[in-house]
């Protein structure tokens, strides 16, 4: 049996920590949650200072952890017209294309993976909702950056390790993370080649809501002739406009 990882323990912690709360009886501590899920106290410990650093786990005075604010956002987030419209629209890329389709939200210097389909053929089956994956080198990711200023990047990337994460064409630094943006905003779409996996591109473009971007829509997979590129464009393109719409955006 393989051993579980980093994000399948995290969501047993955060879901056991959330039905304790849901039943109105006294929440866990990080000593109950590991008798609840059955994972080691030390990784319970780890895991759980992660889940508060992130804002999906919250502690009181008395140790007892609940549901934290990001929680509450996500949980807003999954029940938005857009987003469940999303399924739709990522189907129909996935089937013709033949690629991956994954919308995602930002989630601090990490892109979080909110809805996927993949298409027959498609290499990337094992991407999973819930899944994190790094804002700068990630198509879907520089997508949700894609309005942010210099000074915006220097935040959200201040303390990322560029060094040892992604691939051969990843940026290593936040002016290299803003010059592949201004590079992409001259075209009107993010294409991240050989950014996060040597061999596969993604393209990608940020879903407005009424107060700014609230997600990106993209598709990822082997590299295109021009030909196919240009239809790849026109159909990310025609989903962005129609998610952005349902998100109250333009």
């Amino acid at each position: 049996m393989s051993t579980p990882s980093s994000l399948s323990q995290g969501l047993a912690l955060l879901g056991a920590a959330v039905e304790r709360e849901r039943s109105g009886r006294v929440g866990h501590n990080a000593s109950r949650l590991a008798d609840a899920t059955g994972i080691e106290r030390s990784r319970v410990s780890r895991l759980t200072q992660e889940l508060r650093a992130l804002g999906y786990l919250e502690r009181d005075e008395a140790a007892v952890l609940s549901a934290g604010d990001a929680y509450f956002r996500m949980a807003a987030a999954l029940d938005e017209p857009w987003l469940r419209a999303s399924r739709r629209e990522l189907r129909m890329l996935a089937s013709r294309l033949r690629m991956t389709a994954l919308v995602t939200a930002a989630s601090g210097a990490g892109a979080l993976l909110l809805r996927s389909e993949t298409g027959v053929g498609a290499a990337d089956a094992a991407v999973r909702p819930g899944m994190v994956t790094p804002i700068w080198c990630t198509g879907s990711g520089r997508a949700l950056l894609w309005e942010h200023t210099r000074t915006q990047l220097e935040d959200v990337l201040r303390d990322v390790q560029f060094v040892g994460v992604g691939g051969p064409a990843a940026a290593r630094t936040v002016p290299g993370v803003e010059a592949l943006l201004e590079r992409d905003r001259v075209t009107g779409m993010i294409t991240a080649t050989d950014e996060y996996a040597e061999g596969v591109t993604e393209y990608a473009l940020p879903i407005h809501g009424s107060m700014g971007i609230v997600a990106a829509v993209a598709v990822s997979g082997p590299p295109h002739p021009a030909a196919r590129t240009r239809s790849i464009h026109a159909l990310l393109h025609e989903v962005r406009d129609r998610l952005s719409v349902l998100a109250g955006g333009r």
